[in-house]
């Protein structure tokens, strides 16, 4: 679906502008967030692809929910949408990280502990903030939703049960009654947003979800609302309360996308669509390239000598390059031959894009 993927690309864009303009919040750089601020709201960005990650699982593993013999085969599709690339750039940035420590005369180092292996390795929850990628704590999250997803498929009936108890809890929680918090973060309300997104998967499988090309500016309106909610609202930012928002308004704007991509009423343009594509290596990669293109500048002598804001888009352009690059020649040739190496022995029962 071309429009999912281009809200995809945005969610990632937004994410990658706001961290262009944290990371200049040093003292050897700007010494303050660039840009005004203006670019603050981008962390949404996250909270929509964790209802879009309860989408596309549930979208595009519908047919197996119930199957307990297709647990092997999802979880193989799923460990080749996630691991490899994140290796990919795990090892570049562990790279560029060593080699920039060494050009400056430190000790290379190694951040990773045994006690690190786990949650940064293999993004087990639980194990501690991932190491050099700091975006990867989401991706923590995602193989939890992974590993939940396998209830759907050992039974449908009895997961779909679990899934809403799940959920209900999760509201409990964010309503602040004192009922105690589920281990391995199962109470976050980031889990409430994934549940949404299956939602929407579930309902796009089985109902048409007709609508009109009007309907498009009022979830647009709904996500900016819940977006202002979120970031100015009467709570604090990242409150439970803006994150059920958020889970909310991106599952409407998710259904109303499904629904006009079923009747044909959204033209998207193609650029936007391959960079959607590739969002998750721009997501895993773009800090490696805003740092280096900030370290750069700064020995040419142009970090302080240049406007900020041209500074800010040149390292926003060589993130949104470097990564969509990866993502082209990488990430997707690796998706596709490990996809396709499962599955020629045990063919999908219906076909799907690269991007699921």
């Amino acid at each position: 679906m071309a429009s999912v993927e281009a809200a995809r690309a945005i969610a990632a864009l937004i994410v990658v502008l706001m961290h262009a303009a944290n990371m200049m919040n040093v003292e050897h750089l700007s010494g303050h967030i660039g840009m005004g601020r203006v670019f603050d709201f981008g962390y949404v960005g996250v909270d929509f692809f964790f209802v879009l990650s309860g989408f596309i699982i549930t979208y595009v593993h519908y047919s197996e929910i119930g199957r307990p013999c297709m647990i092997r085969r999802y979880i193989w599709r799923r460990f080749s949408r996630i691991f490899p690339i994140y290796w990919f750039i795990l090892l570049l940035v562990i790279i560029v990280t060593t080699v920039a420590r060494l050009a400056t005369g430190k000790p290379p180092g190694f951040e990773i502990g045994v006690g690190d292996i786990a949650g940064t390795v293999f993004l087990l929850m639980g194990d501690g903030e991932p190491k050099y990628v700091g975006v990867a704590w989401s991706l923590q999250y995602e193989v939890m939703f992974y590993v939940a997803f396998c209830a759907l498929l050992i039974h449908a009936r009895l997961g779909a049960m679990l899934f809403l108890a799940w959920g209900v809890y999760v509201l409990l929680q964010t309503a602040g009654l004192a009922i105690p918090k589920l281990p391995f973060n199962l109470s976050h309300p980031h889990c409430f947003q994934f549940l949404a997104g299956v939602v929407v998967g579930a309902l796009a499988r089985r109902h048409p979800l007709k609508t009109q090309p009007a309907m498009l500016w009022l979830a647009l309106l709904v996500i900016a609302a819940a977006t202002l909610f979120e970031v100015y609202g009467p709570f604090e930012r990242h409150s439970a309360a803006g994150r059920i928002a958020l889970g909310l308004a991106t599952a409407f704007v998710l259904a109303t996308l499904v629904g006009l991509e079923r009747q044909q009423l959204c033209k998207t343009p193609n650029w936007l669509a391959r960079m959607g594509s590739v969002s998750y290596t721009i997501y895993l990669g773009h800090i490696v390239f805003i740092s280096v293109t900030y370290t750069v500048l700064l020995k040419l002598g142009l970090y302080h000598s240049l406007p900020e804001a041209v500074v800010y888009f040149a390292a926003v352009v060589v993130a949104l390059t470097g990564t969509m690059l990866l993502g082209a020649y990488v990430e997707l040739p690796m998706v596709h031959a490990l996809k396709d190496r499962f599955t020629k022995r045990h063919p999908a029962p219906y076909s799907t894009k690269v991007g699921a």
